[in-house]
């Protein structure tokens, strides 16, 4: 059985060390108990080592909202695998639609960034998601199939299973309303469905699928009772830690059986 998942990230919503500590530091309080469900949190980069202080010893598992592609070198202004892995981070946002859109991340630099995340030993939070809303399910599964082999490019197959998958449709993004569950969990399929095309059927059943885009404690459960659906990633609707204890507590109850 895969073990669900409940991310969150911050952005860059939160940018002192007093409200990143406090704020992490009442997740992890909220989550205590609940090691049934796998929760990582990615806080803003500028405050990243003094969240991670404050989650160490609780359940919440830290990471990097994003990566240099390479590991060290002259890349000025770039965060490093190294200083996130001396940190004691197991986790790394790559390629969200932001950083696509705004920073022209292309797909190229994605697959270096999954490989590098991969050979550190670390679990890359892969986004994927089409740009506008896709009734036809061939084009939707040919948008996704693009983004998901071309970043997984050259990793090494055996690793392939170790990755979660974010399904963020990009047209659902910080809207007031998540994208329609029957859709969303229609292209969790296709998304597992293409991971068994490319590689192998035990690839496709131990890969993560996680879906996010306007996710709340109102329509969490709807979401996430299909079962290609493993959990889900939090915005801005996880900042209340009311908020994600409940969203925590459905997914735990939809998905431990």
């Amino acid at each position: 059985m895969r073990k669900p998942v409940v991310g969150i990230s911050y952005k860059t919503y939160v940018n002192t060390i007093d409200k990143a500590t406090e704020l992490v530091k009442a997740l992890a309080e909220v989550a205590k108990n609940e090691n049934e469900v796998e929760k990582f949190a990615f806080p803003s980069l500028g405050v990243l080592y003094p969240a991670a202080q404050a989650l160490k010893g609780s359940e919440i598992a830290f990471g990097a909202q994003n990566i240099s592609p390479y590991e060290n070198g002259a890349y000025t202004g770039e965060i490093s695998i190294e200083s996130i892995i001396d940190m004691g981070a197991t986790h790394v946002e790559i390629g969200h639609a932001e950083r696509q859109h705004i920073f022209h991340e292309t797909l190229e630099m994605i697959h270096l960034k999954t490989k590098l995340t991969l050979e550190k030993g670390l679990t890359p939070v892969l986004c994927i998601g089409e740009e506008a809303y896709l009734e036809n399910k061939s084009e939707r599964k040919q948008v996704l199939k693009e983004q998901i082999l071309t970043s997984f490019g050259e990793v090494d197959t055996q690793h392939i299973g170790r990755v979660i998958l974010a399904y963020e449709p990009v047209w659902a993004i910080g809207k007031a309303e998540a994208a329609d569950a029957a859709y969303v969990q229609q292209t969790h399929e296709l998304i597992r469905e293409i991971v068994k095309e490319a590689y192998h059927t035990e690839t496709a059943e131990a890969i993560r699928i996680i879906y996010g885009g306007s996710v709340s404690k109102d329509n969490v459960y709807e979401i996430i009772t299909h079962d290609d659906v493993d959990g889900v990633f939090i915005g801005r609707f996880g900042h209340d830690p009311a908020n994600y204890k409940q969203i925590l507590h459905t997914v735990k109850q939809v998905k431990i059986k």
